[in-house]
């Protein structure tokens, strides 16, 4: 991404999340409802619509879906060693979420598909770093598990929370877990040369603010750990992104 990009995700990576505590802390009565017309609620609400607007604005100078050629290895090119450790680090923070939810949990089928789910989509996390990293070719169906497992667990968070009537309190996880689904799912399709930067990049840096929003409400130890460590994952691929690079290369080899 350009310094542009950065400067907007970083700012909104720092207030969005920031304003959520805030929010936690102020915009609930002792009986746990929203206390209308918080500021900070209004605010927060008000930094998220900015940072996608903005983003997709930034993304309108990228290649869309009919304009972009290249596949997973031409637009994710982990040249950098930080961003590979930040890639490698998150997946291993999703296996760490996923063992803390299965031992706080019942235990149950779901539960054990989910952590297993979970632990199958960190390593193929992993495989696709390290073979993007090498510049050997990888296996699109890869990253299809993470895919599945976040679809998954969009719908048991989605189930969960239904339950609570207070919007407010439940939106951003839900929104958080919506936003890291499908820019999976936009990753995925450039394994099959149908990818899409103009759609991708938007959703991956919203993914990562609502992710760092989501562990801001410290719902618990495995909860905090998914969302950064998504937040993470996301981060890795954002930072080895060349969103027109396979592009130019084909104008550069005509020219």
């Amino acid at each position: 991404m350009k310094k542009g990009h950065w400067l907007l995700l970083a700012a909104a990576a720092l207030v969005a999340p920031a304003l959520r505590v805030v929010q936690l802390r102020c915009g609930f009565d002792e009986n746990g409802l929203a206390i209308p017309g918080t500021w900070s609620a209004w605010a927060l609400a008000a930094v998220l619509a900015a940072a996608a607007l903005g983003f997709l604005l930034l993304a309108r100078a990228l290649p869309g879906q009919n304009e972009n050629t290249g596949g997973l290895g031409q637009i994710f090119l982990f040249r950098s060693a930080a961003g590979a450790a930040l890639g490698v680090c998150g997946a291993f923070g999703w296996c760490a979420a996923a063992v803390l939810t299965f031992l706080a949990s019942s235990r149950s089928l779901l539960d054990m598909l989910l952590a297993a789910f979970s632990v199958a989509s960190a390593a193929a996390v992993l495989y696709v770093i390290a073979a993007l990293r090498r510049g050997a070719q990888t296996q699109g169906v890869a990253l299809l598990i993470p895919v599945c497992c976040l679809m998954m667990q969009l719908i048991v968070l989605y189930r969960a929370d239904a339950a609570d009537p207070v919007l407010a309190r439940i939106y951003i996880e839900i929104l958080a877990l919506a936003a890291l689904t499908f820019s999976a799912v936009q990753r995925a399709v450039f394994s099959f040369h149908n990818g899409s930067p103009r759609a991708s990049m938007p959703i991956a840096a919203l993914g990562v603010i609502l992710a760092l929003c989501a562990a801001a409400d410290r719902k618990s130890v495995a909860s905090t750990a998914f969302f950064l460590s998504l937040a993470l994952v996301e981060l890795a691929f954002l930072s080895a992104a060349r969103w027109d690079g396979a592009n130019e290369g084909e104008k550069a080899e005509e020219g």
